[in-house]
């Protein structure tokens, strides 16, 4: 697939004009917003009710369930194409926050030790969830997280987890990503931040940023491909790293100062990048094709044209791709929305 661009004028980055858009219908209030795709098109996020709280939810063929989930604030985080759902919440009664997986109408805990807290990022269509664990500090003021995480991978849902090694001279840090040969990406703290890959035996291997800044895996496509961000002078590049770690700066071809790489499948990634020319920082959603960056075009009600979003999910159905993420109105109003390019 190639994107067609629309005309561009000052400099911007062109429209893709080659994928449908559509707002994900909520669950009866005004704000929604889709996290997470699975690789069969499922899609979690979280969506304004009627009464005005926010519940998770999950989109099946484009149409909501709420998730019943028994802790304040839920927050979904990744959906496979099994049906499981992984997310933090915040446990009142335990004044703690508790990482957590959903299947098929059932909640449960995500195992910890004594004294951890779970934090999971991915769970992959095989089950296996990487995320991080913190110290339970007690966080009696909220949602909370110290600083000083350690990366970790559960084999499976009910499995308990195992700490990630990290690379020399690093001091925890953070997984983000699983791979379909079971390969964890993410970050080590150090200056800066150090992206990471980590081989399905937990061997840590540091890789390369653009401008010695730091930088973070983000997402591994489907072709084992490692996506993320790296600093640059005056913000973030989108960057890919192939399997020798060499990296490729694929942000250079948004127009603002900003972008990052948030998923991918073969060839295509997706993400958000900001526009100069509209709010400074605010971004848009972003598909590359190889180097060749495009903006995917706001929801179709009238107060998203022209605004902002980000794409945070992409996977293929039959011939299309199908992207996820949400369009911004002005007044900040956020809603769930689905790209469907061909």
């Amino acid at each position: 697939m190639v994107p067609v661009a629309a005309s561009a004028a000052g400099g911007e980055l062109p429209a893709a004009t080659n994928c449908a858009v559509r707002l994900l219908p909520g669950l009866g209030g005004h704000g929604s917003n889709a996290i997470a795709a699975g690789s069969n098109g499922l899609v979690v996020g979280i969506a304004d009710t009627a009464a005005g709280e926010s519940a998770p939810v999950l989109w099946r063929n484009g149409q909501p369930t709420p998730l019943s989930i028994p802790l304040q604030v839920p927050v979904p985080t990744s959906v496979n194409a099994d049906g499981i759902v992984v997310g933090t919440g915040y446990d009142a009664n335990q004044e703690m926050l508790v990482g957590w997986w959903w299947q098929s109408g059932q909640y449960h805990p995500l195992p910890v030790g004594p004294g951890d807290i779970a934090l999971p990022s991915a769970v992959s269509d095989s089950g296996a969830v990487a995320g991080v664990l913190v110290a339970d500090e007690e966080h009696s003021d909220g949602p909370g997280a110290d600083e000083d995480g350690r990366p970790a991978l559960w084999a499976s849902v009910s499995a308990a987890p195992r700490v990630l090694t990290l690379p020399p001279g690093t001091r925890g840090g953070h997984a983000f990503a699983i791979g379909p040969d079971g390969t964890i990406g993410g970050v080590a703290l150090s200056d800066g931040g150090t992206p990471v890959l980590w081989a399905p035996d937990g061997t840590p291997k540091a890789l390369p940023t653009l401008a010695g800044r730091g930088g973070v895996v983000l997402a591994i496509d489907s072709a084992g491909q490692a996506l993320g961000q790296s600093a640059v002078p005056g913000g973030t590049h989108a960057v890919a790293w192939n399997a020798a770690g060499p990296i490729t700066d694929v942000g250079a071809a948004a127009a603002g100062p900003s972008s990052s790489a948030f998923a991918g499948v073969a060839g295509t990634a997706v993400g958000a990048g900001s526009n100069p020319s509209f709010r400074a920082s605010r971004p848009q959603a972003v598909m590359w094709i190889g180097k060749s960056a495009r903006i995917l075009p706001p929801g179709s009600d009238d107060q998203f044209a022209g605004v902002s979003g980000s794409a945070s999910s992409v996977s293929r159905q039959g011939g299309t791709t199908v992207v996820i993420g949400f369009s911004a109105a002005g007044n900040g109003l956020r809603r769930a929305t689905e790209w469907s390019c061909r």
